[in-house]
């Protein structure tokens, strides 16, 4: 009777071990589609639909931060 009890409480945390990593791997998959960029890379134009980048510029500190062509 207790081997009964142990082992249905074994496959019982087996089942939902493989359902929770089954929902995890969704997650994640959606996450990964979600959040993957298209054309938003490094190497991609510099022109998007929302103008050009400003071009970044080390700074000593933030304070005095500036692009070029601004200002």
């Amino acid at each position: 009777m207790e081997f009964g009890a142990f082992f249905i409480l074994v496959l019982l945390l087996f089942v939902l071990a493989v359902l929770g990593g089954g929902v995890y791997l969704i997650a994640a998959r959606l996450r990964h589609k979600q959040l993957a960029s298209s054309d938003d890379s490094a190497e991609g134009p510099a022109d998007g639909p929302h103008g050009p980048r400003p071009e970044h510029v080390e700074v000593e500190s933030e304070q005095h931060t500036h692009f070029v062509g601004t200002r």
